[in-house]
Formats: C-alpha cells, sequence, structure tokens
C-alpha cells in the first residue's frame, strides 16, 4: 500500500515540475528579446531561401526513434513543411528504432557568401548568442 502512495507522491511531483516547466517556457517566449530573436530568424531563414534559388530537390529520408513523444515532435515540425515538400522528398518515419538517414538532391544556386551573412546577421543578435552559447535544456 505504502508502495502505490509513494507512486502515486512521485507522479505528482513530476507532473508539477513539467508543469512548471511548461510555465517557464511560455515566460520565455513572451519576453520582447525572445519575440525579435523569432521574428529575426524567421526573416533571415525567408532571405536565405530567397537567395538560394533552388530549383529541384528530391530524395528520402528515413528516421526513427523509439520515444512517440519525440517522434510526433518531430512528426509536427515536418507537418509546417509538408505543403512544400510532399512532391519532391519522401518522408519515411518507424518507431522501433533510433536512426535517420538519406539521400536528398538540391539544384540551385546556393552559395557560400549568403550562408554566411545568414550565420552573422544571427550571431549579431544578442539573444541568439545567449541561446546557442548557453546550449543545452536550462543552460547545462
Amino acid at each position: 500500500m505504502s508502495g502505490i502512495l509513494e507512486g502515486i507522491k512521485r507522479s505528482i511531483r513530476e507532473k508539477v515540475r513539467s508543469g512548471k516547466e511548461i510555465l517557464r517556457i511560455f515566460r520565455e517566449l513572451r519576453k520582447e528579446e525572445t519575440k525579435e530573436m523569432i521574428a529575426l530568424l524567421f526573416r533571415e531563414s525567408l532571405l536565405l531561401l530567397k537567395k538560394c534559388r533552388i530549383r529541384k530537390c528530391s530524395g528520402t529520408i528515413y528516421f526513427a526513434m523509439e520515444d512517440p513523444y519525440r517522434m510526433a515532435q518531430v512528426l509536427e515540425g515536418l507537418s509546417l513543411l509538408y505543403p512544400v515538400i510532399q512532391d519532391k522528398i519522401t518522408l519515411v518515419p518507424a518507431f522501433h528504432d533510433s536512426y535517420y538517414y538519406g539521400r536528398v538532391e538540391i539544384k540551385g544556386k546556393i552559395r557560400f557568401i549568403h550562408v554566411l551573412f545568414f550565420f552573422i546577421h544571427l550571431w549579431k543578435n544578442k539573444q541568439f548568442r545567449k541561446l546557442i552559447l548557453r546550449g543545452g535544456k536550462n543552460g547545462k
């Protein structure tokens, strides 16, 4: 009986911790500096795509993750790109192992100088530098 109560206590503590983590993330996203960084990242990414002039793209990507939650997050992110890549790139997800591989061919006029300017513009943002240099979860 006491083992069941300990399990319930542990479960409640974990949910409280995860709730606090979600609140911390929302507080971070509501900051003005974070909003500016996200807008800068979006703007610079669109500019880079425009400069790259991608003409042809084809390939297949195989990926798998054992954790269904992480796989759902990856698929959610890829769903944003799917209307653009649906006829060009085939995505093959699996749940039984952890791996990713594939072959993607991109043809166009991708120049190193445009990629360099992309990273320089991002690096000039103080919030972006903090995020990159801090790294990992909770700056660890």
